[in-house]
């Protein structure tokens, strides 16, 4: 039923804005200003979407019914996002709740916090960012620069965080900084604490838009210089914003395989559908040993993602810790679309390259998808760790 209602809004809602404002969808360059962030107009659209899928209960319908949501499983949530990226890379990527949206981390947020903060990004009404990535600590959370000093009832934050999704445009960003850094020094884990910072903050900055392969316009830096926070923006417990962190990463990396599967599927579908009416001398290509093994592969590393990320999201669904199993989908995920993407390039040839076509932004998007949310060399140091090497 959800796949079905997902199908119909993009079809019949969602597809005529991409062919009203596909001058912005097919030319990178038309919906960035100068400074690389998103032009109005097209700013506008995308929270038209989000906006409507939150009016129809889709946006933020993994979230529990008591913020707003409709508690939907993970695996209804693997079959939702496969649904809609299955649709390729448009409008419909803001349809369901990502970087920008409420995730289930915050349902740390105490009833003042979910009343002024949660449900608002359940509604679609407001955005928001996750800031932990700064210049030297990503991955290495041990090396965090940000600090928030205790004064009275508030905290004084200063620090800088990068390649921040959402940034440019967040309504209130969810930052991490060292509170206690005799604690941090010693346990590394311990002692950071996560805010919620409001983007009208004095001394809270926008810095620069972080040019990137797709150049989406909503990766930035955040700067805090001397920002007041009261003491109740406090996300779970002092010096335990870590443990915060970490409850998101792991439904993040799910969510980011299957964007990969639902994107595979899509090209999957492309390539075939291309392989069956090139002709090239004097049969069409699909009957060339060659094309067919790369779309056979393809066929089945996109089948073998999809069983990974089931297995993970049931067992998620059954309260088990997916830590290992997430980092598996993910990286597998991601590479096998990275793969497919190469192929249906090749499967394309000149085509493949050319902007007229999707097949060489989504062929930048997998590359990016390796980095975010823990890099392949992060996914694979956890994966070993379980295996207690």
């Amino acid at each position: 039923m959800i796949c079905r209602g997902l199908r119909s809004f993009l079809e019949k809602e969602v597809r005529p804005l991409e062919e009203q404002y596909k001058r912005y969808l097919e030319d990178e360059r038309a919906r960035l200003q100068d400074d690389g962030s998103l032009v109005p107009e097209f700013k506008s659209v995308l929270n038209h979407v989000r906006r409507r899928s939150a009016d129809l209960g889709y946006y933020g319908m993994h979230m529990p019914p008591e913020v707003g949501g409709g508690g939907v499983s993970r695996v209804g949530m693997f079959y939702a996002l496969r649904e809609v990226f299955h649709h390729g890379l448009g409008l419909n990527v803001v349809v369901l709740s990502g970087p920008e949206g409420p995730s289930p981390m915050l349902l740390q947020f105490n009833e003042p916090q979910r009343e002024k903060y949660l449900r608002p990004l359940v509604r679609g009404e407001m955005t928001t960012c996750f800031a932990l990535t700064e210049p030297e600590a990503g991955s290495d959370i041990k090396n965090l620069k940000t600090r928030a000093e205790k004064k009275g009832d508030h905290y004084i934050l200063n620090g800088m965080k990068t390649f921040i999704t959402n940034a440019a445009d967040a309504d209130f960003a969810q930052v991490f900084a060292v509170t206690d850094p005799k604690t941090y020094k010693e346990h590394g884990y311990m002692g950071v604490t996560a805010f919620l910072v409001e983007r009208d903050t004095p001394g809270y900055q926008v810095g620069k838009i972080n040019r990137s392969l797709i150049d989406d316009g909503s990766q930035a830096e955040l700067i805090f210089e001397n920002c007041k926070i009261p003491k109740e923006n406090v996300i779970g417990q002092e010096g335990m914003g870590f443990y915060v962190a970490m409850s998101w990463l792991g439904i993040g990396r799910l969510n980011i395989a299957a964007w990969s599967v639902g994107l595979a599927q899509y090209l999957l579908e492309r390539c075939v559908e291309y392989a069956n009416l090139r002709t090239a001398f004097g049969k069409p290509i699909g009957k060339y040993q060659h094309i067919r093994g790369m779309l056979a592969e393809s066929a089945a590393e996109l089948y073998a993602a999809e069983q990974m990320l089931l297995h993970a999201s049931w067992k998620m669904d059954q309260g088990e810790s997916v830590v290992d199993e997430s980092s598996m989908a993910k990286w597998y995920a991601t590479n096998m679309l990275y793969r497919m993407a190469d192929r249906a390039v090749q499967i394309h040839g000149g085509m493949g390259v050319m902007k007229e076509l999707p097949i060489e932004r989504i062929f930048r998007f997998a590359r990016i998808l390796r980095i975010v949310e823990g890099t392949d060399e992060i996914q694979k140091e956890t994966i070993a760790k379980s295996l207690e090497l």
